[in-house]
């Protein structure tokens, strides 16, 4: 007999973005080993990204509870501005106008932990019906949003029903919300919030190990599962030009300029680079980064593309001859890993990756042989790394020779979150 698990989270499809992901994947897996798994989703949310492709990768048969929200970004309508904002798109506090600075103070001390604080009472009232009528065994939380999580703490405390809360960032380290100008008083109550929720759940799934490390300092029983590829290698012709490809949202804060100073020394230096050169950029690129970019000799190699569905992207990454991987410059974005980045390692294609010190990244890329890392401040290196990877483009013999894959499957990873269910 299947175990009955109830997940609760806020994205589904059709939100687009890697989140909505991880779950919808597990649940794939689920029913072979064991487990019967209900979705608790939001009915028709306002989501900032939205991919009808990811519908076809939901499993058929599956118990999807859907329940009302209430989104404030809705009564603003399709405004660019603030959905760039929703996106992730939130200035250092330096770069912040005065009425910026105003906007992210509300939006970080009004709404705590997040937008989605209300739909926490409505939801726990609903659940707490549901899970006592339909047997259910086990609640899982998946946030960001972390308000998520507070439904978690709420259902735990009424029901004292098993809780696993899964983490893909750091919360309080969390950098976007390091630049909402929080007054004390604001970070106790998510400290209180974060802690709250660490020491009730009877799990905490984190997606990195830095994260499960500082996670360790504050609760027990926490568990390391990271996203992972669930696509098969499609049979794909290679670019024919030196195709240089990010998939994913580029910021300002997400803009190494030693990247863009070595690409122009190869084209300076190096015979026939400009010429071979294609650079893509696959997902939502700010128009600050763009301004930036106009001025650089090779900007007729640049390709904007904009947001395309999960399916399309691997397409694009699957045809690369090489793949960008850009973090932000800093100590809070070390702590999550994003998600994209282990379909670039199913792709079987080399990875150039540039973030900040001691990224998991980089630790991963070592271990699967599938790239190199390097820092903010590493130009010469980058050059190199470039340039090796465009003489054995020019050679026929750009391919690599990817180990220790298997473990970053979907498959695999369900198996070790099957594990965790099973042993509460």
């Amino acid at each position: 007999m299947r175990k009955k698990v109830l997940i609760i989270s806020y994205y589904w499809p059709p939100a687009g973005g890697p989140g909505v992901q991880r779950w919808m994947k597990f649940a794939k897996y689920f029913p072979e080993n064991g487990i019967e798994p209900t979705f608790f989703v939001p009915d028709k949310p306002n989501y900032p990204v939205y991919d009808y492709s990811l519908n076809n990768h939901i499993i058929k048969d599956l118990n999807i509870i859907r329940h009302p929200i209430f989104e404030l970004s809705s009564i603003f309508g399709n405004n660019k501005y603030l959905n760039n904002i929703r996106k992730g798109n939130v200035k250092n506090k330096i770069n912040q106008s005065f009425f910026q600075k105003m906007l992210f103070f509300l939006r970080g001390n009004l709404f705590i932990p997040d937008m989605k604080i209300f739909w926490r009472k409505t939801s726990v009232n609903f659940l707490k019906k549901y899970i006592i009528k339909n047997s259910i065994e086990t609640i899982i939380t998946t946030g960001p949003p972390h308000s998520i999580h507070l439904i978690g703490l709420d259902l735990k405390n009424k029901l004292n029903i098993k809780w696993i809360a899964d983490f893909r960032d750091p919360w309080l380290k969390l950098n976007y919300l390091q630049r909402f100008h929080l007054l004390k008083y604001t970070k106790k109550i998510h400290k209180k919030y974060r802690d709250g929720v660490l020491n009730n759940a009877d799990a905490i799934i984190t997606t990195s190990k830095k994260l499960k490390i500082y996670f360790d300092t504050i609760s027990k029983n926490n568990f390391k599962v990271t996203n992972g590829y669930d696509y098969f290698r499609k049979d794909i012709k290679l670019d024919k030009q030196f195709s240089i490809s990010h998939v994913g949202s580029i910021y300002p804060d997400r803009n190494p300029k030693i990247l863009w100073l070595a690409i122009e020394k190869l084209c300076i230096n190096i015979s026939g680079f400009i010429n071979d050169l294609k650079l893509n950029f696959v997902g939502n690129v700010d128009q600050e980064f763009k301004n930036n970019l106009k001025s650089k000799i090779f900007a007729k190699c640049i390709n904007y593309y904009g947001y395309v569905d999960y399916e399309k992207t691997i397409d694009y990454v699957c045809r690369s001859q090489l793949l960008l991987m850009i973090e932000v410059n800093d100590i809070e974005s070390s702590y999550a890993v994003p998600g994209k980045f282990y379909d670039y390692l199913n792709s079987n294609r080399p990875i150039l990756a540039i973030g900040p010190n001691n990224s998991e990244v980089s630790s991963i890329l070592n271990k699967t042989n599938t790239g190199d890392f390097y820092n903010y401040k590493e130009l010469d290196l980058v050059y190199n790394y470039i340039l090796e990877s465009y003489n054995k483009f020019k050679m026929g013999s750009n391919i690599i020779s990817p180990i220790n894959l298997e473990k970053y499957s979907r498959k695999e990873l369900t198996k070790d979150m099957v594990k965790i269910i099973n042993s509460l």
